[in-house]
């Protein structure tokens, strides 16, 4: 017969269940009473302190609470696996919710704050509820402090961390836009509707914008050069010169090009200049017909008007693509009170980190394309990274330790197999 008595009680089950049912009706309550509005974590230093006497009073339960049933129930397996299931589900409703600002939704789950899940009530309810049972599992077992048990204390707590983090840290994430052109500098930064400004603790002088464009591409647009009519699946003719492709029953060939042009006579000639854009001449051939049609297309900017080359009575139009920017930079210099300026560089996904801030390269003048005199940076301070990274190593390292343990505890597995007694040959 199997031995039951280490197993749990179901009753432990059934409470656990109605614990997380009660919690999100009582949380769907709340929402609905607010009208929707999302759950926004104190600021620091007050989040900070709310998170450091959380993690006081679990040590004191972990030390002296033991002893009570409620304790043992909301930290013990059959809570953890409700908990889960529950936090489970409102993770799938808020992956199955379409994104949108709620205008699209029915009512009941524009109020049950469901247009953004993760700052609802009843997801960060159920997200609570997780932390809780996490927390008083990893404190429970401190009464049992054991060098066998370190991976679990090591792993659970950096989790916990992780988590807890992360829900009390959205306050105090801030995004802005600064917006600077060549040779000026400014500590200005706003929101990106522009509704909101602040300044930052330094400034950002611009000393000079750069951008590198991919090859020009070909695309067709309709007869009125209103609307690209390029279709997904058509092929991608890169216009270099030479090169020759075929499209919608035409051959095309590249008979010069240029990354920068300014318009000569009835064509274009090449040009250093910033304000030049890219220009092509291109042969057209109808495959049909045997017809030819030479001509000049450019994607043009706010000084050159854009050009294209009508393709006979097909119904559409040969035309340049915009350029897709391959990397674009920004040199600025760093200027604070009391100190040398110094001179950083700032690349898409290359940013540049200052007292506490981070610099990322967000825009530029895209009208001008590499005429931009101008650059827009991203400025982000979330104080909360170096926590978050401590959860994270803290679960990477007992991921590490499980993984060792593993591997020690194999051999000697295996060595405590009994041998397997050889066949007898002989009769």
């Amino acid at each position: 017969m199997q031995d039951n008595s280490l197993q749990p009680p179901k009753s432990e089950y059934k409470i656990g269940g109605l614990i997380c049912l009660g919690t999100s009706l009582l949380a769907c309550a709340v929402s609905i009473f607010q009208d929707g509005k999302p759950l926004i974590a104190p600021p620091w230093p007050t989040n900070a302190i709310l998170l450091g006497l959380v993690a006081l009073w679990l040590f004191f339960i972990g030390l002296k609470g033991q002893r009570f049933a409620p304790t043992l129930l909301l930290g013990g397996l059959p809570f953890a696996l409700c908990v889960i299931a529950h936090f489970f589900l409102w993770v799938l409703v808020a992956g199955t919710l379409p994104a949108s600002d709620g205008t699209q939704l029915p009512e009941i789950l524009r109020l049950l704050g469901l247009a953004n899940p993760i700052t609802s009530l009843p997801f960060n309810a159920a997200l609570i509820l997780f932390l809780l049972n996490l927390g008083l599992a990893t404190a429970g077992r401190l009464t049992k402090l054991k060098k066998a048990r370190l991976k679990f204390y090591v792993s659970h707590g950096g989790m916990w961390l992780l988590i807890a983090a992360g829900l009390l840290s959205s306050s105090d994430l801030e995004r802005w836009e600064l917006i600077v052109s060549e040779g000026n500098a400014t500590a200005e930064v706003s929101s990106s509707d522009g509704s909101q400004t602040r300044y930052l603790p330094f400034g950002v002088l611009l000393s000079d914008f750069s951008i590198e464009f991919f090859t020009t591409q070909l695309t067709l647009v309709d007869p009125d050069e209103k609307e690209i009519v390029w279709q997904k699946g058509e092929p991608l003719i890169d216009l270099d010169q030479g090169n020759l492709a075929q499209i919608r029953g035409w051959q095309i060939e590249v008979l010069q090009s240029f990354e920068g042009a300014l318009p000569h006579g009835d064509g274009y000639q090449a040009s250093d200049s910033p304000y030049a854009p890219p220009a092509a001449q291109l042969r057209a051939t109808h495959l049909a017909s045997g017809s030819a049609i030479t001509g000049w297309t450019t994607c043009g900017n706010d000084q050159v008007p854009t050009r294209t080359i009508l393709a006979g009575d097909s119904g559409f139009r040969f035309a340049m693509a915009l350029p897709r920017p391959k990397r674009f930079a920004s040199e600025i210099t760093i200027l604070k009170k009391g100190e040398p300026p110094y001179p950083v560089r700032v690349e898409v996904n290359k940013p540049v980190k200052v007292d506490g801030w981070e610099l990322n390269q967000l825009s530029y003048d895209e009208t001008a394309g590499k005429a931009s005199r101008w650059s827009v940076l991203e400025a982000v301070r979330d104080p909360w990274i170096p926590v978050v990274y401590t959860g994270i190593a803290l679960l990477a390292l007992g991921a590490i330790m499980h993984l060792l343990d593993r591997i020690a505890v194999a051999p000697r597995s295996a060595e405590l197999q009994p041998a397997t007694a050889a066949p007898d040959q002989e009769k």
